[in-house]
């Protein structure tokens, strides 16, 4: 198809045309150079000029007879007709290959297939990087299934219970529809793929995860949640320096420990109670290395609902006893994927966590023994960089947190400004990937065989046309009947599921960070500000009092809740109120409770701290039905929701009704549960507001 004509300088390298039919950036060209070589080129940056569309191409070169690809040697003559290069041209070019793990299709191409080398990412480690809710899990599922079919084993560290669906094949119809696009059928992998939990966590269809009760003085100390003090750790060091064994039982260090005359051994002893508590390390049945990596086999360890610092301790263990066995050849190589990695490798100034320095040492060695490390995250600011570096492909999916992307820009070779902006605006299901050739791929993922835990966020995004004319939106539950009933005990009498109103608000402003806002999300029964920090719903607390306020009041009201307890004189040099005027607010502020003094200075008694909330907005997909369950109507009129935008200012805005799933847990002794639909967490704030008094009780 014809999209241009070359206008201006041009050299062997690059050349700019005159657009005249319809190209994207980073798409692939084709354009004969003097010597009729078909040369493919690919789009840098388009730009409109008045009337004028002009796009700058880079040459990326030819194939010769022998499909050996050459660059030009002369510069493209003005005139020449540029063309959208065919699926030929691209994959004899770019050296892609026709085999291997089909991930999806090249964006902009119906028909051509890429393929990820599998041993690739286990000698060279994978990173998959975006915002939440834009994919990156659909990718890794998909990834997985693609180990499966070649009979490749993976480990993954499953967090929040996502990849035991993998197991189902993938019916819903609405997803069904898309699979002949990607050539590819429903499947399920029930026998392939084996699931452990811990002991509290354990399904009828896992198994429990256990390790091997000895352990060395080292990897109990490693695994300590907390620093012992070095009195503390010379205690366990005499006991070690005057034992002839190598490795020890919990209790066997603990009974040497109690015979210490030191009286820091009362700090010693709960620690190691800790680690027994756990359940982790047991006299028998404990998991063997060969079990979890097996031809063919995904083993999930799913760790949903476990404590942090349990799920650092079983991160630590096991990472360190599957690369020990790596490296002694008893098992085949295969793939370490890690969900959430910043919380188990964080960058250094976020914190240490127990399992940081073995996924350090496999980053930078496991390739050398044939152990791949793969991470997944959505926060790349906040993942160790020597970890994030060693990833030599890497797929991102959208990122527009500026300090995420200064981490990728500082982290990952190959990445340039042009690339920067790209990984900025990808729609969702579209990944980049960079590594698997020598050019970054904009690559459309594939639908999943398999079922996946929620409604995939491609599937979303292809049926937003639809969902956009809807004046009713829904977040869909990822927590539906089947699963619920874990929640159910035996004081449990009924449960059922509502949605809870929220009010969306789409903005377009910039943040200090230069960071551009999508949107907002209103309590329509509150009017408190409702924002998504780890996998709870946090409300602020105060909005809708500051809202009633003046003008001036406001100012001062927002001035202490950015900046902190501030004296009288900082207040009024900064605000440039007057000191009269402003004590007078301050007496109204104190009479409303929204301001207290200590020692001369105020603080402010409202939380809202708008950086938090900007930083952790809701990017849960919603759809335009309902899955079931009963509405609870919003409480909240246009006017209030006109007094929160004129605290942003925003250029434009939207509103739209959004509807939050709960379950609702009724128990016999006239208790009621509230549990988040989509994270599985308790929702303590919606009991301790007397919201229940607004709940289809």
């Amino acid at each position: 198809m014809l999209v241009g004509k070359i206008i201006g300088k041009t050299s062997p390298e690059n050349y700019q045309f005159e657009v005249t039919g319809i190209i994207r950036k980073m798409d692939f060209v084709a354009a004969r150079d003097p010597e009729r070589h078909w040369i493919l080129g690919r789009i840098d940056d388009i730009i409109q000029d008045k009337d004028l569309t002009l796009a700058s191409v880079s040459v990326l070169g030819f194939a010769d007879k022998n499909d050996a690809v050459k660059m030009p040697r002369m510069p493209f003559k003005p005139g020449s007709y540029v063309y959208k290069a065919d699926d030929g041209l691209i994959k004899k070019v770019l050296g892609m290959k026709g085999s291997g793990m089909y991930i999806g299709l090249l964006d902009g191409s119906e028909n051509l297939k890429v393929y990820m080398d599998p041993k690739l990412l286990i000698s060279k480690h994978l990173a998959v990087l975006a915002k939440s809710g834009f994919g990156k899990s659909y990718l890794v599922g998909v990834i997985l299934e693609e180990f499966i079919e070649k009979q490749l084993p993976a480990v993954i560290i499953d967090p929040h219970g996502e990849y035991s669906t993998l197991k189902r094949p993938n019916n819903k119809e609405e997803e069904k529809k898309y699979m002949p696009k990607f050539e590819i059928e429903p499947k399920g992998y029930n026998k392939e793929v084996d699931i452990y939990c811990l002991e509290k966590n354990l399904t009828e269809n896992a198994r429990r995860l256990k390790f091997r009760n000895k352990l060395t003085h080292q990897e109990i100390l490693d695994m300590l949640p907390f620093k012992l003090s070095s009195t503390q750790l010379s205690i366990i060091y005499s006991i070690v320096s005057d034992s002839e064994n190598e490795e020890y039982t919990l209790d066997e260090i603990k009974r040497e420990v109690m015979k210490a005359k030191s009286q820091s051994k009362w700090n010693v002893i709960p620690v190691l109670d800790m680690l027994k508590s756990t359940g982790l390390f047991d006299y028998s049945g404990y998991m063997n290395p060969a079990e979890l990596v097996k031809k063919g086999k995904i083993s999930v360890i799913n760790l949903k609902g476990v404590e942090p610092d349990i799920q650092q301790i079983v991160v630590y263990k096991l990472a360190k006893d599957l690369f020990e066995a790596r490296k002694k050849g008893r098992i085949q190589p295969f793939m370490f994927v890690v969900e959430e990695a910043h919380n188990f490798c964080p960058e250094r100034g976020f914190g240490e966590a127990v399992s940081s320095r073995i996924l350090r040492t496999i980053a930078s060695e496991g390739r050398k023994f044939g152990m791949g490390l793969s991470v997944i995250t959505q926060r790349p600011a906040r993942i160790d960089k020597s970890v994030l570096s060693q990833c030599t492909t890497q797929a991102f999916l959208r990122v527009t947190n500026p300090y995420d992307l200064k981490s990728i820009m500082d982290s990952v070779e190959g990445i340039n400004k042009g690339l920067e902006g790209q990984i900025k605006s990808l729609p969702v299901g579209t990944a980049c990937i960079v590594g698997v050739i020598e050019q970054p791929l904009l690559i459309d993922i594939r639908i999943k065989r398999s079922e996946h835990y929620g409604i995939p966020a491609m599937i979303t995004d292809k049926m937003k046309d639809k969902e956009e004319d809807s004046s009713i939106l829904y977040f869909y539950p990822k927590i539906l009947e089947e699963e619920v009933k874990k929640y159910v005990s035996a004081a449990t009498e009924r449960f059922k599921l509502v949605y809870y109103p929220l009010h969306r608000l789409r903005c377009k402003f910039m943040t200090k960070n230069g960071e551009k806002i999508d949107s907002m999300h209103v309590d329509g029964l509150t009017g408190e500000l409702v924002y998504l920090k780890g996998d709870k719903l946090i409300r602020t607390d105060g909005l809708s009092r500051l809202l009633n306020l003046d003008m001036k009041e406001k100012a001062v009201l927002l001035f202490l809740t950015s900046y902190g307890i501030s004296n009288f004189q900082s207040i009024s040099s900064k605000l440039k109120i007057s000191e009269k005027e402003l004590m007078d607010i301050m007496s109204r502020l104190k009479r409303l409770n929204l301001v207290e003094m200590e020692l001369l200075e105020f603080k402010s008694n409202i939380d809202l701290n708008f950086e938090e909330i900007l930083e952790h907005q809701i990017s849960e997909s919603t759809v335009s039905y309902r899955y079931s369950g009963e509405v609870i109507p919003s409480k909240i009129r246009r006017d209030f929701l006109d007094k929160i935008l004129d605290l942003f200012n925003p250029n434009e805005f939207e509103n739209k009704m959004c509807y939050y799933p709960y379950w609702i847990m009724f128990h016999s002794d006239g208790n009621v549960e509230i549990i988040d639909a989509i994270t599985g967490q308790k929702d303590d704030y919606l009991k301790n507001k007397n919201i229940l008094d607004n709940l289809p009780l």
